[in-house]
């Protein structure tokens, strides 16, 4: 008999958002174990204390990106479709979320948005203006993908919009400027839109 799955990690994390949406999406059960990074629990699951992780049968893996594809995996969708032209593609773009995405927006969360929650004083408008380069140079790149299109890749969400997307969670509160960016905004908001989204969107 297999075990219920168990994703591990605080679901305020929009990382940790990412696969429990892919979840909900497939209808897959799973179990949100809340813990924050380098605790007890999460340390017992995966050296690098980092979250999330995943357990299902013994086995325990870390990275929001790699737990997202095991679960797709687990269940014929579009979301990862069998066609290799189409994975490669999406393989590409969640890449490009770690590489280059993610460092677009999350010093600019951490200064804004952490910081205030965990009391550790006002933000540095250097740090946040010095990302809002990287997150202008790769938002328009975002943009100009889904020019004349609905989703990054075919006709219908995957896992590669699931992957970028989750880097918006906090966009508003943050203040990322969207309105500069029209084709990636109307793209937020169809995600915004699935129920699998509204249903793991974290409440401040």
């Amino acid at each position: 008999m297999t075990d219920q799955i168990k994703i591990y990690g605080n679901p305020m994390s929009q990382n940790v958002r990412k696969p429990l949406a892919v979840a909900c999406e497939l209808g897959i059960p799973v179990e949100s174990i809340s813990c924050m990074p380098g605790d007890e629990t999460i340390m017992a699951i995966v050296p690098s204390g980092r979250i999330p992780a995943m357990e299902e049968d013994g086995v325990r893996i870390c990275e929001s990106n790699a737990i997202s594809i095991h679960l797709a995996e687990k269940k014929k969708s579009d979301l990862y479709p069998d066609d290799p032209a189409a994975r490669m593609k999406i393989h590409q773009w969640m890449f490009w979320d770690v590489a280059h995405w993610t460092p677009a927006y999350q010093p600019i969360q951490f200064e804004r948005l952490v910081k205030r929650l965990l009391d550790m004083g006002a933000p540095d408008e250097s740090v946040v203006e010095a990302t809002l380069e990287l997150f202008h140079r790769e938002a328009a790149l975002v943009d100009g993908a889904l020019e004349g299109r609905n989703w990054l890749v075919g006709d219908g969400p995957t896992l590669a919009d699931f992957s970028v997307g989750s880097g918006l969670t906090y966009a508003e509160p943050i203040g990322l400027p969207l309105t500069d960016y029209p084709n990636m905004r109307a793209w937020n908001d169809r995600l915004n839109g699935l129920d699998a989204w509204k249903k793991t969107a974290p409440q401040l």
